[in-house]
């Protein structure tokens, strides 16, 4: 815990929408180390899914955590943990969701014992079942409520009213997942959650409009205590807040040579290849409330800037929230 913020790390999950989840065992192990060395609290390895098929091995864990990976990072005083897509597990009994979780990574050489589990907010209800079966399993959980910013007013006081009846969790996550958040709404969020829920409040930021670090610390302010961040800021379109730069305000006096080591051994490689981070598409996606996806995709096209520039513009003034096929077909044909 560093200055009582509670840091986690969530680069091999988060950054793994650039390389299908599939990351070198050393370069999970440099972050692992670097994470340890800088004093950050928790490390996401990846996704724990019920539905496997075609993702890299830190996409549907244990799958890379085998006995030599366990042993290359046994005695660290980290702690492990893994994300559950709630829609991956609706068509499962939620009773038997932890039970189900727990044999899965019981053949896991690290012990992971925190799954976070992520949900739109307004379908958070339907994980109260999930959330008590994980905890009966012995699991440690945390919730992250995607897309929070679009929730009005009333829908938050709904949401926390339904929040107020789960089982104990270790956090509540608001997660800015379309990088629409400005500092004032996100601290307002933060703020109406920890004066309502007796639970830790967490904050995941995206950097569409360059405020991810911002947010992140503003937001320390309203309450909240656990924060994520993952290394040079990679993560799904325009990326998270950069944890390096997390760790220089929150713990200026350390040593975060490891941690710059890593950045620019690892992680400078990886961004010259994908070339995740902010933009004016993600930005103005940020601004209009699109999904990530969106822009991806038009940025992976042979679209000229004016035309991906349309297509953006004809996507903020239709529901693009969520990734529809049709819609970024509709997009294309507006460009």
């Amino acid at each position: 815990m560093t200055g009582g913020v509670t840091l986690l790390d969530c680069t091999l999950r988060d950054g793994g929408y650039y390389t299908n989840w599939d990351f070198a065992p050393e370069l999970a192990v440099a972050c692992i180390e670097a994470c340890d060395a800088a004093g950050v609290d928790v490390v996401e390895l990846g996704y724990v899914r019920f539905k496997e098929a075609g993702y890299g091995a830190f996409g549907r864990l244990p799958a890379p955590v085998g006995a030599e990976l366990g042993d290359r990072i046994g005695g660290s005083r980290l702690r492990f943990a893994a994300m559950l897509d709630a829609f991956d597990a609706y068509d499962l009994d939620p009773r038997e969701v932890g039970p189900r979780i727990r044999d899965k990574l019981g053949e896991s050489a690290v012990p992971i014992e925190l799954i976070r589990i992520a949900v739109r907010y307004d379908q958070a209800e339907r994980t109260a079942s999930m959330v008590e079966s994980l905890t009966a399993a012995g699991f440690g959980v945390c919730l992250n409520l995607m897309q929070i910013g679009l929730a009005g007013s009333a829908q938050v006081d709904e949401l926390l009213a339904v929040l107020a009846g789960f089982a104990p969790m270790e956090a509540v996550y608001i997660a800015d997942s379309l990088g629409s958040l400005q500092p004032e709404p996100a601290c307002d969020l933060v703020s109406r959650f920890r004066a309502a829920l007796d639970v830790p409040i967490g904050f995941h930021a995206h950097e569409n409009q360059g405020l991810a670090l911002h947010n992140s610390l503003r937001v320390l302010d309203a309450g909240a205590t656990w924060l994520d961040a993952t290394m040079r800021g990679m993560g799904r379109g325009a990326g998270n807040a950069r944890m390096e730069q997390l760790l220089g305000v929150l713990s200026p006096d350390s040593d975060l040579r490891p941690v710059h080591e890593f950045v620019a051994g690892h992680m400078d490689p990886l961004h010259d290849k994908y070339g995740w981070g902010a933009n004016v598409y993600y930005a103005l996606a940020g601004a209009r409330r699109i999904h990530p996806t969106y822009v991806q995709l038009l940025e992976e096209s042979r679209m000229q800037t004016d035309e991906k520039l349309r297509a953006l513009r004809f996507l903020s003034g239709v529901p693009a929230t969520s990734f529809s096929v049709d819609r970024l077909r509709e997009a294309f044909a507006h460009a």
